[in-house]
């Protein structure tokens, strides 16, 4: 049961017709909040993905305005439908029951989007609305007893009081502290029930010259390594696939590499001018401050990109004023500000730094706590320089896996070997970004496992006369590979091979092999 004022049909009662956000009502009685009501619905409109946790936080009733609560039942009747309720699909719905125009019309809704600040605060402002719904209800009901006690009519005592009790019990049930429900984050599973296999989809964006990819959509993917690892080239490499698709991609510098170099690159990898400046395809921001960079990541959100670049994670933390040594301020910041636009489908990508301490640098961590590389639900890659790049050089930067939570990724690689990330600027105004293989070749087209080669190598270093059966049973991946790899090692002067009781053979090492110094691929 909802309580309110007056009940309403087709038509608005007093004081209840609608108005244009901004505009002030001629008279709104006490207990209503028309911005939390524009902020709630804005919020559901420009991160549709939310609709399920709100929905239980109000009733359509809650609502002061009957088209705040029309525009509130037709964005749960989408959501219900297994659909998106962006203001494509609610103003359809709107339009299909007849509503559209009742509620202001499609500008409406962008109005409502524009009329929320933050709409990761959704819960917040559905809390104001409901606030301000018990409060009206209490009203209501303190009215209908005044009322009564002024008429002196003892007759209509026990009606009253009764319904009066059932409206404040059924709030108190639904808004007390006491006995409101809390969410569990129970997921409904009836969909296994059908049969339907679960989909894992591979990566889309960050295509090697094979076509298959290094990022995820939908997901907060990382890139780390030393500086000069030409880690921002490979994710604006990705921005301009997004890009030349005709899909909105942003960088969010924090690192402060400023406008002029970003354009400067995305115009050198074959980025047409016309593209950059259209805010449809391509945004840049350059925030200063904590208030800036989360009213970015808002505003795409809203924008719902193919790719966003987050540059750099080391320099967002002390933005958001977060210690980097804190694993459970960098958990919270990570979600504040990498998972709502990887929430929306976005392709997120971060970009952190490689300490220097040994420890940090063995484990793949970056800078700061384990929490970054945990907050990472995609892959999360490290990028070795092999050949500096330069101008009027061809750079090569190795790319291995350090995390692939879904596992798509691994399927298409070596090992951890993903593959080279060749920048070729011997070309006045040109730079040609190829992410070369998942497998290491030579020119020749010889498979070379390096990353396997540098295994055995150190094997062999630490356990002279180890035989090929250890080898093969202490390394992990293909038994086809290892037997390539201590082939290939014998074949370049790296170890030498001896027989051994058995028919075994005894390897020792001549020299150590490496794959970062290996030229041949």
């Amino acid at each position: 049961m909802t309580v309110r004022d007056h009940d309403h049909g087709d038509t608005d009662p007093p004081g209840r017709a609608f108005h244009v956000i901004g505009e002030q009502p001629d008279a709104l009685p006490a207990h209503t909040n028309p911005p939390a009501e524009q902020a709630v619905l804005g919020a559901l409109l420009a991160a549709p993905e939310l609709a399920t946790s709100i929905q239980p936080e109000l009733d359509p009733g809650d609502f002061y305005q009957p088209r705040h609560e029309l525009i509130w039942d037709a964005i749960h009747t989408v959501a219900t439908e297994g659909a998106l309720p962006d203001p494509i699909t609610v103003g359809t719905q709107l339009l299909h029951t007849g509503d559209l125009q009742r509620v202001g019309g499609a500008p409406y809704l962008h109005d409502l989007m524009a009329a929320c600040p933050i709409p990761s605060q959704a819960k917040v402002y559905a809390g104001d609305v409901r606030d301000a719904a018990r409060l009206r209800a209490t009203r209501s009901v303190g009215l209908k007893l005044i009322q009564l006690a002024d008429t002196a009519d003892p007759t209509g005592i026990q009606t009253v009081l009764e319904t009066s009790l059932d409206t404040l019990d059924k709030a108190a049930v639904r808004f007390g502290p006491a006995t409101q429900t809390k969410p569990t984050g129970i997921r409904d599973l009836s969909w296994v029930a059908a049969g339907h296999w679960p989909q894992i989809p591979p990566p889309a964006w960050g295509r090697r010259a094979d076509g298959h990819a290094l990022f995820y959509s939908g997901r907060v993917n990382g890139i780390y390594g030393d500086p000069e690892a030409a880690k921002t080239w490979l994710a604006k490499k990705t921005c301009l696939e997004a890009i030349d698709t005709g899909r909105l991609a942003a960088v969010v510098d924090v690192d402060h590499n400023g406008q002029q170099l970003t354009i400067a690159h995305m115009l050198l990898l074959g980025a047409r001018p016309a593209d950059l400046a259209n805010p449809d395809l391509f945004r840049y921001y350059e925030p200063d401050d904590d208030s800036e960079l989360r009213a970015a990541i808002t505003d795409l959100v809203a924008r719902r990109p193919a790719v966003v670049v987050l540059d750099s994670i080391g320099e967002m933390m002390p933005m958001l004023g977060v210690k980097s040594i804190d694993n459970d301020e960098l958990t919270a910041a990570l979600r504040t500000i990498a998972s709502p636009p990887a929430g929306a489908g976005a392709c997120v990508i971060t970009i952190d730094h490689l300490p220097k301490s040994h420890e940090a640098r063995s484990t793949g961590f970056a800078i700061g706590g384990t929490a970054k590389k945990r907050a990472l639900d995609g892959s999360f890659i490290y990028a070795e320089v092999r050949v500096q790049p330069a101008p009027g050089t061809v750079g090569k930067v190795t790319l291995r896996i350090e995390k692939d939570r879904p596992g798509e990724l691994r399927k298409t690689c070596t090992g951890k070997y993903i593959g080279d990330f060749i920048l070729d600027s011997t070309r006045e105004n040109i730079t040609i970004a190829t992410i070369r293989g998942g497998t290491a070749i030579t020119p020749d087209g010889t498979f070379r496992p390096t990353h396997l080669m540098e295994t055995a190598s150190r094997l062999i270093e630490d356990q002279a006369g180890v035989t090929a059966y250890t080898i093969e049973k202490t390394m992990h991946g293909k038994a086809t590979a290892k037997r390539v790899a201590i082939q290939r090692l014998l074949e370049d002067g790296y170890i030498t091979g001896m027989p051994g009781p058995r028919n075994s053979m005894r390897y020792t090492s001549l020299k150590p092999y490496r794959e970062s110094e290996d030229d041949q691929i």
